[in-house]
């Protein structure tokens, strides 16, 4: 429990040593999965969990899916998602180790799900106050996530690791676009 809390406490202060000491564990490709499948685990049954037991929609507009599919949906899009930042890394310099970007979207996937946890607490007391609350964590987020990637793609800047960032996700929207027009759905099917 005093690593957790060390590496919170890290992640809020100092995100790209809250990097180093997670990669000072020194998992293998084995470990980090496992603990990768823990946490999407974790994050697919508080939404199952907050929508009642029912199936869960990932956006609105999509249709609802069983846990499983939503499993399998945002465990295979976040290693899609770790593989587009570490190609797109290689054109800056980077030099990370894949299994470590696991780790980093293992703990990103963790500190989502306290967040989360947290925000439903607070939409009993103030839905207004819990909107700001979300606005102000989703910048935090997302800076403790640029100072993880800095960390774990040794780039140097948290400017590179943000466009690293955008540059995966544009890769993995891409290539997942493509895999579907391959697989034979039309151009309105895989535009949401």
């Amino acid at each position: 429990m005093n690593f957790m809390s060390n590496l919170l406490r890290l992640s809020l202060t100092n995100p790209t040593e809250a990097g180093a000491y997670i990669f000072a564990l020194r998992f293998n490709l084995g470990a980090a999965l496992s603990a990768f499948a823990v946490t999407i685990i974790m994050a697919v049954v508080l939404m199952f969990v907050l929508s009642g037991f029912k199936p869960t929609a990932m956006f609105p507009g999509l249709a609802p899916m069983s846990p499983v599919n939503l499993f399998a949906i945002m465990g295979f899009g976040t290693l899609g998602l770790v593989g587009c930042i570490w190609l797109s890394a290689r054109a800056f310099g980077g030099a990370g180790k894949f299994s470590d970007g696991i780790l980093v979207f293992s703990w990103i996937q963790i500190l989502q799900v306290l967040l989360q946890i947290f925000q439903t607490a607070l939409m009993m007391i103030s839905n207004t106050l819990a909107g700001v609350i979300s606005l102000f964590a989703t910048g935090l987020l997302f800076w403790i996530l640029f100072g993880l990637l800095n960390s774990w793609l040794n780039l140097g800047s948290m400017w590179k690791a943000a466009l690293c960032f955008v540059l995966g996700v544009i890769g993995l929207s891409m290539g997942g676009a493509f895999i579907l027009v391959s697989l034979g759905f039309g151009p309105q099917e895989v535009a949401l």
